[in-house]
């Protein structure tokens, strides 16, 4: 920086040189320059802070009016963060708060601003935001970002965060902030965690529906509300009745009975499906322990559900209250969960299996890699997924891939099951190609409880259906007849557009079939 400057000049006063008196300027404007970032920026996790949300909020919401947009906010609180804190100690506290903003901030696009506003709460401004699902879509990702565990000295933590959500471009940048605020109040108003809450006031007529039917669910389990169908799964050579598929439905005070898609996303986005989830695996585990002890109960978990601490103890909870033994409950999965499950998962898996529960992948040969699926996971069964099934016999492409897929199965040992056979055509095809055990409307759709005479079907066999599912039919073997389909239990009319079993998920791909039987 120039200081000074001093013109030298001849005798006659034209000027000869000038003279420049320079101080150099580095240290200090990089001190300035520094004390400026901090004022700004979060010193423990490098975010901006509060000071700095003021002005980029007042930015982004003046963007959004020139184009027409809103601006959303997502105010994120870490959930139980005091309780890490007191058994950690304050520097894990600070480690795992500097994790959370590493994946806040890998997680936004380029043109959202995720801020810390200090201790555990977080805010993310959201720009161009077309409406409340796009920023709804937005906060679940994060959500799902964070239930991956976390590590912190070489110890797992698995945390959750309540969301308050608002969306807007008439409107002050205090009171964008007070409507975020408001909303998360609401999340945490009755101790709950992992809930999601949108401002009263961005919300349309469909989505103050659809925030009462989220409100609605979640006292659906203390009100029991909540029923569980039941669809046959059989033996495709004489119709052997091998056991149930559990099957969640809700029968709504207002609404009437709700499939599974009518209520799934409310559960997602109020982080429900874990409590959804035990209360499906702790009555289907009571209803089949006063079965014949020949059948088994099938049980759809969801990879959030699979990856929540303590799932393995929940399992053995529920076998031991009801008294079912462990080899009779077979618990579903997705190709997805199987593939991208984390460690933590893994063990739980091995320790429930270790019990003599079994594993089954559900969907099988729609997901990325099915092989790949079945090397991670102590698999006991795969069911070839319904879309395969439907065009097994008008298409060649899609019939020669079902053979590939019962080969693999057969030649993995594992037990093969086709779910949504529909016809009797499609049967026959199966049954010629060796698949042992068969599940569709063909032989029953979903119903409540089995009726005694339905339930005492699996007595009409000497042989234990184990042994009876056990080995798929030699090729060598001469085709038995194709059975006759036999009418299950009767089903009320609102149920028979039904769209499946209970399976979410974090992410997308564990969502539920909306074909599912």
């Amino acid at each position: 920086m120039l200081q000074s400057h001093e013109i030298v000049r001849h005798s006659n006063g034209t000027a000869q040189f000038v003279v420049l008196s320079l101080v150099d300027v580095t240290d200090r404007r990089r001190a300035e320059d520094d004390l400026v970032r901090r004022a700004f920026t979060d010193p423990l996790t490098g975010l901006p802070n509060r000071r700095a949300l003021t002005d980029r909020l007042r930015h982004a919401v003046a963007l959004s009016r020139r184009r027409g947009l809103q601006v959303g906010l997502v105010h994120l609180n870490i959930d139980r963060f005091r309780a890490v804190n007191d058994s950690l100690g304050h520097e894990a506290g600070d480690l795992l708060l500097s994790q959370v903003a590493d994946r806040l901030r890998w997680s936004t696009r380029v043109e959202d601003t995720a801020v810390r506003l200090g201790a555990d709460e977080f805010l993310l401004v959201a720009e161009d935001v077309e409406d409340l699902d796009g920023l709804r879509a937005l906060a679940d990702r994060l959500l799902r970002v964070l239930d991956e565990p976390f590590l912190v000295n070489g110890r797992e933590i698995n945390l959750s965060a309540s969301v308050g959500l608002t969306l807007g471009s008439d409107t002050t940048p205090d009171d964008l902030l007070r409507q975020a605020h408001s909303a998360l109040t609401r999340a945490k108003a009755d101790g709950s965690r992992a809930r999601i809450e949108v401002h009263e006031g961005a919300l349309s007529r469909d989505d103050v529906d659809a925030l009462q039917l989220e409100t609605d669910l979640r006292h659906a389990l203390a009100n029991e509300e909540l029923r569980l169908f039941y669809q046959p799964i059989v033996h495709l050579r004489d119709e052997t009745l091998l056991g149930y598929e559990a099957l969640v439905r809700w029968e709504h005070p207002t609404r009437g009975l709700l499939p599974p898609a009518a209520f799934l996303s409310a559960a997602e986005d109020n982080r429900l499906t874990a409590k959804l989830g035990a209360w499906v695996l702790r009555r289907a585990c009571t209803d089949a322990a006063a079965w014949p002890e020949d059948l088994r109960v099938h049980v759809n978990i969801s990879a959030r559900h699979l990856a929540e601490e303590g799932f393995s103890e929940l399992v053995a909870a529920a076998l031991a209250e009801s008294g079912l033994a462990p080899h009779r409950l077979e618990l579903e999965i997705t190709e997805s969960t199987a593939l991208f499950a984390a460690e933590a998962t893994l063990h739980s898996v091995a320790v429930v299996t270790d019990q003599g529960v079994t594993l089954a992948l559900d969907d099988f040969g729609t997901g990325y890699s099915a092989i790949t699926a079945l090397h991670r996971l102590p698999i006991h069964t795969v069911k070839i997924d319904r879309s395969f099934v439907a065009d097994v016999v008008t298409e060649p492409a899609t019939a020669a891939l079902v053979q590939g897929l019962l080969q693999l199965g057969r030649g993995m040992g594992l037990q093969v099951i086709a779910e949504g056979i529909e016809d009797l055509d499609q049967a026959h095809w199966l049954l010629e190609h060796g698949c042992a055990m068969a599940q569709g409307y063909a032989f029953g759709r979903p119903a409540p409880l089995p009726s005694p005479a339905e339930v005492f079907i699996g007595e009409m066999t000497d042989a234990p259906a184990e042994d009876v599912a056990g080995e798929l039919l030699p090729e060598a073997m001469e085709t038995p007849a194709v059975p006759q389909q036999r009418s299950g239990p009767r089903l009320r009319a609102t149920d028979l557009d039904d769209t499946g079993a209970f399976a979410t998920g974090a992410l997308v791909e564990d969502s539920a079939d909306p074909d599912e039987e």
